[in-house]
This record gives C-alpha cells, structure tokens and sequence, in this order.
C-alpha cells in the first residue's frame, strides 16, 4: 500500500500567493505617480519589501526544514526583488531629472520645500499644496531651460551663452533619454518579467503537483 501526503494548494493561494499578488498590484502602481511624489514612491515600495520579508520569514518558519530550496521560497524571494529593484529604478530616475548641486523642489507632508546644492531647506519658499509645482518633467526641456535661464543669461558673451545653452541642452536630452528608459522598464519590461515568471512558475509548479 502506497501513501501519499500533499498540501491542499488553496490553502497556500489564499494565504500566501494571493497576499502578494496584491502588493505587487500596488508596487507596480507606484510606477504611475508624479515625479513630485518621489518620496512616496520610495516609502510604498520599502513597506512593501517590508511585508514581503515578514511573510517570507513567517512561512519559512511554519514549513519543515529542508536541505533544498521549496518552490515557495523561489517564489516569495523572487516578489521580494520586485521592489527592490523599484527602489533602484525610482532613485536613478531622479538622479537623471536634476542635476548635481542645483537648487530643486522636494516634497515634504505634502507641501512644496525648497532645498539648496547641499540639501539644507531654503526658508520663505513653502508654497500651498494648490499651488502648481513646477519640475524638471521627463518629457519637458522647455521647462528646464526656462528653470535655468537666469544661469545662461549671466554669460556676456554670446559665444559663451550658446555654447552653454548648447550644452545644458545636450544633458537634458540625454538625462530624458535614460528616465524614459527607466520609465519603460518599470511601466512594461517589468510586468512582462513578473507575467512571464508566473507563467513558467504556475505551470512547473502544477504538473508537479498533479504528478502525485
């Protein structure tokens, strides 16, 4: 007489996948909030991994140990890389949006702040949260000269002044090109990856489990 024990999978779908499922919903969702919100963004995504690390240690701690890796634990590494990998990508999108030591617009308790080269806040400039928040966008470099026109104009000579406006227009196309790269990875590259991951996971996993 042969025996066989298996775990009910419905009990895992509903306790574990499903949970996760939906903090990925919203780790991916951060992908679509104004740059302003940079901070946002990051918190989101950190209490996230910070879920996703207690859930994995509370399963792992609940399962036998085992010398292998279980298919539960590639699972709950893999979606704790997720926004890890969003941290990473957020804050190498507003690296590119500004530019080392210039004056720049934070977001603070949902007012607008703001700071000087060296982080310190610039008193007197706190506006309203109706006010109109004026950033260097991923799509706008209009805005970022107008943003620096005072600086390109302080140039008496005209040699000088294109040969400055020339090139602050080269960066900003550049720093465009990379956060619309970086946009492109988070908003489709991957979503792709996590769906085709789930795909391949699901169906080894199934027929494993229908084996038996």
């Amino acid at each position: 007489m042969t025996l066989i024990l298996k775990r009910r999978i419905i009990n895992e779908v509903m306790t574990t996948y499903l949970p996760t499922v939906l903090i990925l919903i919203i780790v991916y969702i951060t992908n679509f909030f104004k740059a302003f919100f940079f901070e946002a963004v990051v918190t989101v995504n950190l209490t996230a991994l910070l879920v996703l690390t207690t859930l994995f240690i509370s399963v792992s701690g609940s399962l036998p140990v085992t010398a292998y890796v279980k298919m539960i634990d590639v699972w709950l590494i893999f979606v704790q890389l997720i926004p890890f990998l969003e941290v990473l990508l957020h804050t190498f999108m507003d690296a590119m949006r500004h530019e080392e030591g210039e004056e720049r617009e934070i977001n603070h308790h949902g007012k607008t702040i703001k700071i000087d080269k060296d982080g310190k806040p610039i008193h007197g400039n706190t506006t309203d949260n109706n006010d109109v928040v004026s950033l260097i966008s991923s799509n706008s470099m209009d805005d970022y000269i107008g943003e620096n026109n005072a600086k390109l104009m302080g140039s008496s000579n005209s040699d000088d002044l294109i040969e400055t406006m020339g090139n602050s227009c080269c960066n900003m196309k550049a720093n465009i090109d990379w956060i619309w790269l970086g946009i492109f990875t988070a908003r489709a590259l991957m979503p792709c990856g996590v769906l085709v991951f789930a795909v391949v996971y699901w169906t080894y996993g199934l027929s494993k489990y229908m084996e038996t």
